[in-house]
């Protein structure tokens, strides 16, 4: 029962992946389309309507597919997680420190409306999106975005930002480009489309909350890209309705979990998945401001080992995830490969550091955790374990992400439930790791040492990063900030007789607007 109720709640985080690999550099040249002409129609099953068709204010993960047919990004991310040219076909960091960063657009590109999509556009556009976004954070270090010629963009950032080239794409859509008509009607953006990808929104046969149809773009600058005649997305909010529609021919595709994958593939679909989302609890009030235990990295030590992860992740994700002690995903710059069992299980060893830091018998603390997705019962398995050595948690569970915002922010809470989608470091350490209040740091945690490796790590070459903030990810996980029980894999069940090119890896979704194409 545990198992089917946490795969059931979980349905919607396979696809919450937040971000990819971080990568910098240049590149030239155009994009082919897959090979197999243009099919009729592709419809997807997609188990919540969007949050917002606004490139800034739809919802990573969970929202790309709405956005990213009809909005083409300045670089486009690839499979292996490396940016490659977009509308751009040049670009890169001027100098050193990573502050400084330029593009070059192609010539001749128009928005869906047909008006120009210059430089003057794009940097109004990226403008928008840093300020407006719902991930402002990610972009706090750019300073300006601006037009220094007809078809080049300077961004300048006021401290290094490595992941710019990464939030240009298409994954985390800050690049995403909006139209000089969409910029000027900003109410309009969240229900209709204003952009210059493959497709346009076809409103009359769109119905909010139901379904969305897209057709043509007749002004794209790379036709071959554009794959179908008509794509539908279905809202279907029955995880097992959706997949029987898939199976049934009524759909093509859709985000499983788990306890789906024998039904799909009983039912002749091809599944596809990789890692995408950690779980666990947070122990945001690492100073002892509302529990004094926590100060003491002994104690937040123990309750890691008094964790038994791979029991939770065998009854939570079966074969479909890994047990972790850290907050990276493999394949992404900060996954620190002989970190990922840092506290194996043992409530032995968890029970004699409470003993040396004074709490031979235990305390107590105030918890709160999200009761949709499912990631209240991972809470819940992680507040058993920890009453066998005497740790007794009184939780709080919230209903909606607003309530969870507001509680994870009030400084109440000593510790939180969580889950998360795999983020390059310098985008995780906004969220977790510097000391600003954030819903992941609401007590805004402050440790010299940290900030100082995260600083150098984020002014380094691209090529000495990843060694520099996996050394950051053992750090953070030795001083146990979190209880980080569990990754999840992001699966996807599809017609493989019908399409190719539907594949997917760490924080890269499978890609409608450019690569899934008829067979």
């Amino acid at each position: 029962m545990f198992s089917k109720r946490m795969t059931s709640g979980l349905a919607t985080l396979a696809v919450l992946a937040v971000c990819a690999t971080a990568c910098t550099g240049s590149g030239s040249g155009s994009s082919s389309g897959a090979a197999g002409g243009q099919g009729d129609t592709l419809t997807v099953v997609s188990l919540s309507p969007p949050a917002s068709l606004d490139p800034a204010k739809a919802n990573v993960g969970s929202d790309n597919w709405f956005v990213n047919l009809t909005y083409d990004s300045v670089l486009r991310q690839r499979k292996d997680g490396k940016a490659g040219p977009g509308l751009a076909t040049t670009w890169g960091y001027k100098g050193t420190g990573n502050k400084e960063f330029e593009f070059t657009l192609r010539s001749g590109l128009k928005f869906a409306d047909g008006s120009p999509l210059d430089a003057k556009a794009v940097a109004a556009s990226l403008n928008y999106s840093r300020k407006n976004g719902l991930n402002v954070s990610w972009t706090s270090a750019i300073e300006s975005v601006t037009a220094t010629g007809p078809l080049t963009v300077r961004i300048h950032c006021s401290s290094p930002n490595p992941i710019l080239p990464q939030l240009l794409t298409q994954v985390l859509m800050v690049g995403s480009v909006i139209s000089p008509k969409g910029l000027a009607a900003p109410q309009q953006m969240g229900t209709k489309s204003f952009g210059a990808g493959p497709y346009v929104l076809d409103s009359a046969n769109t119905a909010s909350g139901d379904h969305y149809t897209y057709k043509p773009n007749p002004h794209y600058w790379d036709k071959k890209r554009i794959h179908w005649k008509k794509v539908v997305i279905k809202i279907v909010s029955n995880p097992n309705s959706g997949l029987q529609a898939v199976r049934t021919g009524q759909a093509d595709a859709m985000g499983i979990t788990a306890n789906q994958v024998n039904t799909a593939k009983s039912g002749g679909l091809q599944v596809v998945g990789s890692p995408s989302v950690f779980v666990g609890v947070n122990l945001a009030d690492r100073g002892g401001t509302l529990a004094k235990p926590l100060k003491d990295v002994r104690v937040r030590q123990a309750l890691n080992y008094a964790v038994d992860r791979d029991a939770i992740t065998k009854a939570v994700v079966q074969k479909y995830g890994h047990s972790t002690s850290q907050i990276s995903l493999p394949g992404l710059d900060g996954f620190a490969a002989d970190y990922d069992n840092r506290y194996p299980y043992d409530p032995a060893k968890a029970k004699k550091l409470l003993a040396e830091a004074g709490y031979p018998k235990g305390f107590s603390l105030k918890m709160e955790t999200q009761g949709f997705f499912g990631i209240d019962l991972v809470t819940q398995a992680v507040v058993q374990q920890w009453k066998k050595i005497g740790v007794t948690a009184n939780v709080t569970t919230d209903t909606s992400v607003g309530q969870w915002l507001a509680n994870a922010t009030s400084r109440k809470y000593s510790a939180l439930g969580f889950a998360y989608g795999g983020a390059t470091s310098y985008a995780l350490s906004l969220d977790w790791m510097l000391p600003h209040a954030t819903a992941f740091n609401p007590f805004a945690t402050s440790d010299p040492t940290l900030t100082r490796m995260l600083a150098a790590a984020a002014a380094a070459e691209a090529d000495k990063q990843p060694a520099l903030y996996q050394d950051v990810m053992r750090y953070v996980v030795d001083q146990a900030w979190f209880v980080s029980v569990m990754r999840m894999d992001g699966m996807y069940a599809f017609n493989g007789k019908k399409l190719t090119g539907f594949e997917t890896a760490p924080s890269y979704l499978p890609d409608l607007a450019w690569e899934v194409a008829p067979k």
